[in-house]
């Protein structure tokens, strides 16, 4: 929270008080991640010695570096796929006229704020999985899961209704000037269609999650593969002649197919 406030209030101070250009926003980016990490070392130190490294642990351990580097690897790979993914879809939105894009760069921001709680409960759904997994608990993988898609479904609701609702007092928070309404409508329409979906995003990364913490990540590649290259084609078939809403449709069926893949595979694990 610290590094977040203190990145904003550098860009304020940096970018819009003394006008140094955009160039200032990396860096800001890069002393507020620094301030984090350097934060993160001193609590570790002071509260959780125990998780410092000694001096005689100071060694490779080759077996663990190559479980390390496989599932590294696996990764990297995946998180490489959407930023492309997002790149082609941006040369599309950016043959729709300006008033398009000032309205997805708002969207897209709406849309990472919902998407980003989805993604921290896949992350506890991986940890708490990888745990039991390691002490042969079978019984409460599923049920760990179980809870989790729970509350996946639970966030859905809240965070759905409130973007269906206040949709146009959330596009206008983003969006200034002469054609503000416009921008606006483009964005209201995209959201409403959206948000009714967000139950797709918050299922597939419960899947995520379980098959991280199964240890089963080139399922994770190929869902993420799958669903951003769905994602990419439906996008260039239907922007040009729905618009922005086109894009929403892009990412559902992009979401849906990636289910369709991921669902037999989760249930063939948990039987399994």
């Amino acid at each position: 929270m610290f590094a977040s406030i203190l990145n904003g209030v550098l860009d304020v101070i940096f970018i819009g008080g003394l006008g140094c250009g955009i160039i200032c926003s990396a860096v800001t980016t890069v002393i507020a991640e620094a301030v984090s990490a350097i934060l993160a070392a001193i609590y570790l130190v002071k509260k959780i010695p125990e998780l410092c490294p000694k001096k005689h642990e100071w060694s490779i351990n080759k077996e663990l570096l190559t479980k390390t580097a496989k599932y590294g690897g696996v990764t990297a790979l995946q998180q490489a796929v959407q930023p492309i993914g997002k790149l082609l879809i941006q040369g599309q939105v950016n043959a729709l006229g300006v008033d398009v894009i000032a309205a997805f760069n708002a969207v897209t921001r709406v849309d990472d704020f919902a998407f980003t709680p989805e993604q921290s409960i896949a992350q506890a759904i991986t940890t708490y999985i990888a745990q039991n997994r390691g002490a042969k608990k079978e019984e409460r993988i599923k049920h760990g899961f179980a809870v989790g898609i729970g509350l996946e479904f639970c966030y859905w609701i809240l965070v759905g209704c409130a973007t269906i609702l206040l949709r146009k007092q959330i596009m206008s928070l983003f969006v200034t000037g002469e054609n503000a309404q416009t921008v606006i409508q483009i964005g209201t329409e995209y959201l409403a269609l959206m948000a009714t979906f967000y139950l797709w995003p918050a299922m597939t990364n419960g899947l995520q999650g379980f098959f991280r913490g199964m240890g089963k990540l080139k399922i994770t590649l190929l869902g993420t593969f799958v669903q951003t290259s769905i994602r990419v084609i439906v996008t260039f078939l239907l922007a040009p002649g729905m618009g922005i809403r086109g894009i929403a449709f892009g990412c559902v069926i992009g979401w849906s197919v990636m289910l369709l893949v991921e669902v037999p595979l989760c249930i063939k694990a948990l039987r399994g």
